[in-house]
């Protein structure tokens, strides 16, 4: 009986438990806390079913409450909207919250705010910033979303100077309610340095008074200025100018040595918030720091223009070298075969041949073999072995790593744009790290090589809380900023470059001219263009192109996520002068980057319209000539091409996947545009699945050169592609029109080709190619397949092992070509 009573103990029990527990419990606060009247309009919002409405069930410290039967509303685990509404719909509380899945427990909603919170936000109200913006207005924000009424009712305004300012309109910014509001007054126009000083506050009925700061004023033409920033002039009696609008005190501090103690020496503020101290001594050799006293506190960092640092936060040194670099070769961007790295990757293999791996110096080793295959060639000789001319570098600009050699790091958190990387160094302490990337960039150009720079002008590894360089000088400034003060994310990494901001926009010009005055790098590839605002990309080309008319750049035309800015986009960059990557074009070859499971063109024979669009340069598409596009289908960011079909189709024999392996940049390499190759491709490069191997260790990332030797057949193949190409202008014409008129489908032809097939004709003599007819044709299938050949003798030119050195005996009417594969024949006669 005693275990029995327990059992019956416990059945008595369950039913009370399991009601609780299928419960959802949804809290509500409302801003004046006037609840009467109010209930919760409840939906399934997944199957779109009708509402109902819930009663209070009663009220606590949040606000009013509400019990939500999750069985007996069928909602349980499903995706439930919650509306508050007065009465039968006589006032509605917007938006539409929605709970992806609603489960048991609890949940919080407060007025004018559309997040569900699982626990309690702040229910309280206060001012958390305010902002003078120009033009007679101010910003402020709170703690919670507020509308018009409450707003009217705080009573806002300003008290400087010995006035007082009443606004004569306060709304919220956005929205019926928002965390910001936007107070405008019929004539305000503070005194610039008592703002800085904390002379006006905004004031109200009930908030504590908050501290006035120069806002979006900043961004006019008042706070802007075009003199040299950072150190310049004269070496033996320099200037150093500085940006700091919102400080009332700006220093320099100089170290005779990277640990003594520092001179202080004050800048005087000048027009424009440019701050400047003439010194009447050279600083060559010395090491220094800025720091500025704002917003009532104290910040050191280094100066953004710092052209060597020692160390992320550590100090600049002031460096004179005069390291020669030899000019880059001379081409125009039609000839380009850009082939991307990463400095460690090159050498780091313990079969590279490279004794100083992982450095600057390495890189520029010419002469390497692997150790076991003298035969080999490595690193810098295998690059110019290859037969590509251009070289995309991972940033070498500073990153954030503390120049820690042990620390692999792709180097996309930049901190000193205008210094190269220490851990590249043989010595991160001195001016080593600008010496050795010149005489890296200077080895390159001599093997006939143009350097590409790879940079992130889109954001900075800088945080309110860890202060570099740009917050030292400048708080905010150089960041996008939302309307309540918090940073945009649109880069995925904390924060967004904001180079509408004129002085941002200055710093960005000025930097990438450094490169190429002081390193002469050849061109740029810009990391998520779509961040950078089209005005600055438009004037970023001409003042590159004024230094350097045959500069070449080119850059990602998306975002990481939302932004406000109107960046880079595909087809935005038309007639600019510059290039975006066709990541459509990849796609479509070998299947989107996002999902394994979606195949392309060389593993299945799908999206064939994508491909061809591609082939002629995506002139039908995007670009307004094909020199706006990269061709690409891998590059370091997801898996390699390799990874990608192994992984993708697995049960596929390994000759299957390495023929299509070489059909996809045997598309790319044949096709209309730039052609970009990822560093390894040729030899089937492996990064063990890994796709995302940004702060992987060398053994992930390396070049691993003794897959050279196994697979130098595709090797080989990739060496014949690339001289194919830059043996025939036909393979790279360089306007729209040209393409139109001189690549022919067979399709436009009148020609008969069998789908997933393509063929087509491009007509040599008219883009000033020796060959008068060319022929190339596609088969992505695992059969080999029969082709139609345009009237007259084909000769082979290129087949499924590379380049034919010996043709025989021309075809007519039809020539079979191999599984996938890809086949160039010349009209014979």
């Amino acid at each position: 009986m005693k275990y029995l009573k327990i059992l019956l103990t416990g059945a008595l029990l369950m039913p009370q438990q399991l009601n609780a527990a299928d419960k959802l419990i949804i809290h509500y606060n409302r801003l004046d806390r006037a609840y009467a009247g109010w209930n919760l309009w409840v939906w399934n919002d997944g199957e779109k079913r009708p509402g109902f409405e819930l009663a209070p069930a009663g009220d606590g410290p949040f606000g009013i409450f509400f019990e939500l039967d999750l069985d007996a509303s069928g909602l349980s685990g499903k995706r439930a909207g919650f509306l508050p509404r007065k009465g039968d719909w006589a006032d509605k509380d917007a938006p539409d919250r929605i709970m992806e899945r609603a489960r048991q427990g609890e949940v919080y909603l407060m007025e004018g705010d559309g997040k569900v919170y699982d626990a309690p936000p702040a229910v309280s109200t206060a001012v958390t910033g305010a902002w003078y913006d120009g033009g007679s207005a101010v910003r402020a924000a709170f703690t919670r979303p507020l509308d018009a009424a409450y707003l009217a009712a705080q009573e806002l305004s300003v008290v400087g100077g010995g006035e007082t300012y009443e606004p004569v309109s306060v709304e919220p910014i956005g929205g019926k309610y928002s965390r910001a509001a936007l107070l405008k007054f019929a004539e305000f126009k503070p005194d610039a340095a008592a703002l800085n000083a904390g002379g006006y506050a905004l004031r109200s009925k009930s908030f504590e008074p908050r501290p006035l700061r120069l806002g979006d004023a900043v961004y006019g033409p008042e706070y802007a200025g075009a003199l040299p920033m950072g150190l310049s002039g004269d070496p033996a009696k320099p200037v150093l100018r500085l940006f700091a609008p919102y400080a009332v005190e700006a220093s320099a501090l100089i170290y005779e040595s990277p640990n003594g103690e520092p001179a202080v020496h004050p800048l005087e503020r000048g027009p424009g918030g440019v701050w400047e101290k003439r010194f009447d001594a050279p600083l060559t050799g010395k090491y220094y720091r800025i720091r500025t006293r704002q917003n009532g506190k104290v910040s050191e960092g280094l100066d953004p223009y710092a052209a060597c640092v020692n160390g992320d936060g550590g100090k600049a040194l002031v460096l004179r070298d005069e390291t020669a670099v030899a000019p880059g070769p001379a081409f125009p961007p039609e000839e380009a075969v850009v082939y991307e790295v990463h400095l460690r990757d090159l050498t780091s293999d313990e079969f590279s041949g490279v004794n100083k791996k992982g450095k600057y110096l390495g890189a520029a080793e010419a002469g390497t073999r692997h150790p076991k295959f003298p035969e080999l060639t490595t690193a810098l000789d295998h690059i110019a072995e290859l037969g590509v001319n251009a070289v995309h570098i991972l940033p070498f600009q500073d990153f954030e790593n503390n120049d820690d050699p042990a620390s692999y790091n792709w180097g996309y958190m930049p901190v000193n744009f205008n210094s190269p990387e220490g851990s590249y160094a043989s010595n991160p302490a001195d001016g080593s790290r600008v010496r050795e990337a010149k005489l890296m960039i200077d080895a390159f150009h001599r093997k006939g090589l143009k350097v590409i720079l790879d940079v992130v002008y889109n954001h900075t590894a800088e945080t309110r809380a860890s202060v570099y360089n740009f917050n030292a000088a400048a708080p905010d400034y150089y960041y996008r900023l939302n309307p309540d003060g918090t940073y945009s994310n649109g880069s995925g990494c904390g924060n967004e470059f904001r180079t509408e901001a004129p002085m941002a926009r200055k710093f960005l010009i000025d930097s990438l001219l450094h490169w190429v005055r002081e390193y002469k790098v050849d061109g740029f590839r810009f990391d998520l263009m779509g961040l950078i605002d089209r005005q600055a990309a438009a004037e970023v080309m001409k003042a590159l192109r004024a230094e350097k008319p045959d500069i070449f750049v080119y850059g990602e035309p998306w975002k990481a996520g939302a932004s406000p800015v109107d960046g880079v986009q595909k087809g935005s960059q038309r007639g600019l002068g510059f290039a975006v990557f066709n990541d459509g074009f990849r796609d479509a070859i070998k299947g989107s980057v996002f999902s394994i499971d979606d195949l392309g063109y060389v593993q299945a024979a799908r999206q064939r319209d994508g491909v061809m669009r591609g082939m002629r340069g995506a002139v039908d598409d995007f670009t307004d000539g094909p020199l706006e596009t990269m061709n690409y289908v891998s590059c370091h960011d997801n898996h390699t091409l390799w990874d990608r079909i192994d992984l993708s189709v697995p049960h596929e024999p390994v000759l299957n996947k390495i023929a299509m392996d070489k059909l996809a940049n045997a598309i790319v390499l044949t096709s209309q545009g730039v052609p970009f190759l990822h560093a390894g491709e040729e030899f089937l490069r492996t990064k063990g699945g890994e796709h995302n191997s940004y702060n992987l260790p060398d053994a992930v990332n390396r070049l691993d050169w003794t897959r050279k030797k196994e697979h130098y057949g595709v090797y080989s193949y990739y060496r014949d592609l690339i001289a194919l190409r830059k043996a025939h202008p036909a393979f790279r014409m360089k306007t729209r029109g040209a393409v139109r008129e001189n690549l022919q489908f067979y399709e436009e032809l009148g020609l008969k080709v069998q789908a997933p097939g393509i063929a087509y004709v491009l007509y040599g003599d008219k883009a000033g190619d020796s060959w008068r007819r060319i022929a190339v044709l596609v088969n992505p299938e695992k059969t080999e397949r029969r082709f139609a050949l345009p009237e007259g003798r084909w000769l082979e030119a290129f087949d499924e092992g590379g380049l034919v050195k010996t043709p025989g005996k021309p075809h007519s009417g039809h020539v079979t070509v191999e599984p996938l594969s890809l086949a160039v024949l010349r009209l014979a006669d």
